[in-house]
């Protein structure tokens, strides 16, 4: 009995372990664990980094602190213990974080800490709005507030820089990606290596991106789409936006829908004879025009212009495509999913009875039988990928299964390359070489060619300076040139009898009709490109059968 009494009376007295006084100090110390677990939990997602591992981390850590501190014997080792767990997955989680963000967005730093007690965070990074953004809805995308996080508006000023650079760059399609390597631009059909930024950053713009064109967010593998409106100068331009991921990180690319998809048939660039050719042509109640070219060369923009040189108010004009990459005024435009489904489609389209079918191309015997019998009593216009207008011809002639069934409704067969047009601003004119005159068949009289700037350009003082109308490349936009080989009734008869490539051209020749290379060349002598442009597309087209301009 003497030693239960002792024992009784070494216990701790009522109320010396758990107070009034301890209970606060516990939960005065709860609150900046709970606050920064619901920090992490929204920072770990903006900075990209596991959120639902770190939200459970830090709340794990926190209760399992609290639960050591309650059943610790002495009071201030749980409180130690409690301090070290928390601290610790803190400490971890900020040294992650800052890693992957700029100077700026960094958290409790000497400059961090010293700029919270001057008040100046907030106000520290400046938004930069450079063009205007609307997202997939047609709402403008407001910028950045000042109740932004400093990343946020990071993310803000990279996609501002990013779109606006598309534009004054002049890009029609680029790809992007959250990892180490360079982004792609294509500019006037050529490939082009621009600095990236870092894979932290560039995935914050992928998802800002993906957020205002009505793609999930959360969502990093699978393939999706969307679309944006951008506005430089009060002049619109719709951008298609697609991503996709992968373990390595997200990609996403674009693709600018330019002024030249709704550009009309005189100004693509044709002679004025051969555009009054096709223009008599192609109004022409019924019969079969193919267009071609190979990928990337324009074929869209032409199918376009060339269904838009009829009336839209006076005749049904109807599309047929796979992917419709404008919305044409007046006109019906109807898509398929996939070479599978274009002849239902098509069947579906010319029982409407319009006056003029767009067909972006004819990927079955099914599609070229229903383009036959419309071409009968309609006007339609085919797309083919070929690389001059003898290859498309021999092309159809197999679709539609023999000569003379693809020579009926045949009118003429159009091919046309897109070449880079020199800079006005910094060409350089110079003598041509007489051998190469005569090799090209040219005037050897000419005397004046032009090329890109072969010195570097400089100021008034002798500075070097970059061209600011081109941007250095000495080149501005692009041009086509078009081969023609027009189907009259003696060409077709020849046709018809099923002779060799090499007939048909020596009897197109004899109509004096101008090779595709030819008409480029006449390019050349307006001063409108280069001859090495010339060659570039000849040369690719010849030995690759794909065009410079291969996506990125």
């Amino acid at each position: 009995m003497h030693e239960a009494l002792n024992l009784l009376a070494a216990l701790p007295q009522a109320g010396g372990y758990v107070g009034t006084i301890k209970l606060a100090v516990l939960l005065v110390a709860a609150l900046p664990w709970l606050w920064g677990a619901s920090w992490v939990d929204k920072d770990a997602k903006t900075v990209h980094l596991p959120q639902m591992a770190w939200a459970l981390g830090v709340l794990g850590a926190g209760l399992v602190g609290l639960l050591a501190w309650l059943l610790a014997p002495v009071y201030f080792v749980g409180l130690g213990v409690y301090v070290v767990l928390t601290g610790a997955v803190g400490a971890v989680y900020v040294m992650q974080r800052n890693g992957r963000v700029i100077p700026e967005a960094r958290v409790l730093t000497p400059e961090h800490i010293s700029a919270l007690f001057q008040g100046k965070r907030k106000s520290s990074l400046a938004v930069q709005t450079r063009i205007k953004v609307y997202d997939s809805s047609g709402q403008p995308v407001p910028p950045a507030g000042d109740d932004s996080s400093a990343d946020e508006k990071v993310v803000y000023n990279l996609t501002q820089e990013l779109l606006y650079d598309l534009i004054w760059r002049r890009v029609s399609e680029a790809a992007i990606a959250s990892v180490a390597q360079p982004f792609r631009y294509m500019i006037d059909g050529v490939v082009v290596n621009r600095d990236n930024y870092e894979p932290a950053q560039t995935a914050g713009v992928i998802d800002y991106l993906k957020g205002i064109a009505g793609m999930d967010v959360e969502d990093k593998r699978r393939p999706q789409k969307g679309k944006i409106v951008v506005d430089l100068a009060k002049s619109p331009m719709d951008i298609t936006l697609s991503s996709d991921g992968s373990t390595g990180g997200q990609r996403m690319r674009f693709r600018i829908v330019q002024e030249s998809v709704r550009t009309r048939l005189g100004e693509l660039g044709m002679s004025e004879d051969v555009h009054a050719r096709i223009h008599g042509i192609n109004i022409r109640p019924k019969g079969l025009m193919i267009l071609a070219c190979q990928p990337g060369n324009g074929l869209t923009s032409t199918l376009y212009a060339l269904l838009r040189d009829n009336d839209a108010y006076i005749k049904q004009l109807v599309t047929v495509e796979e992917n419709i990459e404008v919305d044409l005024e007046n006109v019906t435009q109807n898509a398929y999913k996939g070479p599978g489904d274009m002849a239902r489609v098509l069947a579906n389209a010319l029982r409407r009875d319009p006056d003029v079918v767009m067909v972006d191309r004819c990927p079955s015997v099914d599609g070229a039988k229903l383009i036959l019998e419309g071409a009968a009593e309609k006007r339609i216009i085919l797309g083919i990928h070929a690389r001059d207008t003898f290859s498309a011809l021999a092309r159809w002639v197999k679709l539609a299964g023999s000569a003379p069934e693809a020579s009926r409704p045949l009118d003429a067969v159009l091919c046309q390359v897109l070449l880079r047009k020199l800079c006005p601003a910094c060409r350089e004119a110079y003598r041509p070489n007489a051998e190469m005159l005569h090799k090209a068949n040219m005037p050897a009289n000419t005397e004046r060619f032009y090329r890109p700037p072969t010195q570097p350009l400089t100021d008034p003082k002798g500075n070097p300076i970059t061209c600011p109308t081109c941007q250095g490349s000495g080149y501005l936009g692009r041009t086509a040139a078009f081969e023609l080989l027009e189907v009259d009734d003696k060409l077709r008869k020849v046709i018809a009898g099923g002779p060799s490539l090499t007939e048909i051209k020596g009897a197109a020749r004899k109509g004096k009709m101008l090779y595709l290379q030819e008409q480029a060349l006449g390019l050349v002598m307006q001063g409108t490109t280069s001859v090495q442009e010339v060659i570039r597309v000849t040369r690719e087209d010849q030995s690759q059968g794909q065009p410079a301009e291969a996506k990125p």
